[in-house]
């Protein structure tokens, strides 16, 4: 895993309102169904910030992804 920041897509169960939304100030949030969706760019320890973060509100982890794209500058 690289050090660099890269793109996430991190999906939770549940529809996250403002309040819990606003413990993640770095990520856009969308809800998709019964879920929602945190993308953002993040480093290695913004990464793990953000899933303690989520452990520690009790909010259920679905998915974590990391863009496969190369060149994130487009």
């Amino acid at each position: 895993m690289s050090a660099e920041p890269a793109l996430y897509m991190i999906r939770v169960a549940g529809h996250l309102g403002a309040t819990a939304l606003s413990a993640f100030p770095a990520l856009a949030a969308e809800h998709q169904a019964a879920q929602t969706v945190l993308v953002g760019y993040l480093d290695r320890s913004g990464l793990y910030g953000v899933l303690s973060q989520l452990e520690m509100l009790g909010i259920e982890l679905v998915e974590v992804s990391r863009s496969c794209r190369a060149d994130m500058s487009d």
